[in-house]
């Protein structure tokens, strides 16, 4: 076969392998819960496949086994945003109550606030409560990433919050899983989970990562005015609400905990954020809130990163009733030593 009639032949195969592996893709996973990927439903791919092929080996048009895997996948396109998210699911223990809140002026009061204590990643005793903050009594922000083991590029970062009467509060956005499921970053391009704002203490949020999954968690002060800091706190609780009243789809790619956060400093701060491989890859948003200048800059990156890693603190301070000032220590001795 010579080469001008190769190249249009390797590309037609490579768009209905690619066309038909989503195909299989979206039929498999959307709308799937606990009982795992429609393996059945996803043979309808096969269909989509030999449809294809009969087009253009039978009929010779190339074009036209294009058409039919584009056609499959816009339909499926179409039908997958059918599918409606929802607050009423058998969800996960640890997920089973939605944080809300009630808003007067800067005064905030959040209901099912987060405070389990673990034993293990699956042995905890379950708590949830109530607690009234004033967005005047801020203090402070931090930016948190946790990397996860074995998985390059991959992490959870969330944002915790400072009050003058030495509380903090964490907001994590993350999937709500129901009894049985498990994440799965394909999955999230698939409307498979809705997106939740968790809301917690630091012994739950940070402790359960840090001390019981043992991933490294780095602790970044924010570098924002106590007024941009208010913002960003009022603007995550409206979101939250906002959730609670109109559920949405987690995307891995573009409705994620890191891009929400993209979207919230971006709305509080009128600055454009590039989306490039470290929103793309949290693992390294530390590096892009570094370039911004969010967190400090007074040292080359891994340096400031080895400054704020907190595991080992974490460790020593574990279910401590000071727990959030303890894993603060370096961090608070370094800023009294600053000139």
């Amino acid at each position: 076969m010579r080469l001008p009639s190769l190249v249009p032949n390797v590309l037609t195969a490579l768009v209905l392998f690619g066309g038909t592996a989503w195909v299989g893709l979206a039929l498999a996973l959307t709308g799937a819960g606990p009982e795992g990927a429609h393996l059945l439903r996803a043979l309808g791919a096969l269909v989509v496949a030999g449809l294809a092929l009969v087009v253009w080996r039978r009929f010779g048009s190339r074009s036209g086994a294009v058409a039919v895997v584009l056609a499959a996948c816009g339909g499926l396109h179409v039908w997958a945003w059918s599918q409606a998210p929802s607050t009423e699911r058998d969800w996960a223990p640890d997920l089973a109550r939605m944080a809300r809140a009630d808003v007067e002026g800067s005064r905030v009061t959040i209901h099912d606030v987060r405070d389990f204590r673990y034993r293990s990643t699956t042995d905890w005793d379950a708590s949830w409560y109530s607690a009234a903050y004033d967005a005047r009594e801020l203090t402070g922000a931090w930016f948190i990433v946790e990397p996860f083991s074995g998985f390059f590029g991959a992490a959870h970062t969330m944002v915790s919050f400072g009050f003058s009467d030495g509380r903090y509060l964490v907001f994590s956005v993350e999937i709500r899983r129901e009894k049985g499921e498990t994440f799965s970053a394909v999955g999230g391009l698939f409307r498979q989970f809705e997106l939740v704002y968790v809301v917690g203490d630091e012994r739950d949020l940070v402790q359960l990562r840090s001390n019981h999954r043992h991933d490294d968690v780095y602790l970044y002060p924010v570098n924002a005015s106590k007024e941009r800091i208010s913002d960003f706190f009022l603007d995550m609780v409206a979101r939250m609400n906002a959730l609670h009243a109109k559920p949405e789809f987690y995307n891995s790619l573009s409705n994620n905990c890191t891009t929400n956060l993209v979207h919230h400093f971006e709305k509080v701060s009128a600055v454009k954020v590039p989306y490039d491989h470290r929103t793309l890859l949290p693992a390294f948003s530390d590096a892009l809130a570094y370039e911004l200048g969010l967190i400090e800059t007074d040292a080359p990156l891994e340096v400031v990163r080895a400054r704020h890693l907190i595991n080992p603190r974490a460790l020593a301070a574990a279910n401590q009733p000071d727990f959030s000032r303890r894993i603060r220590e370096t961090q608070a001795r370094a800023a009294d030593s600053a000139p």
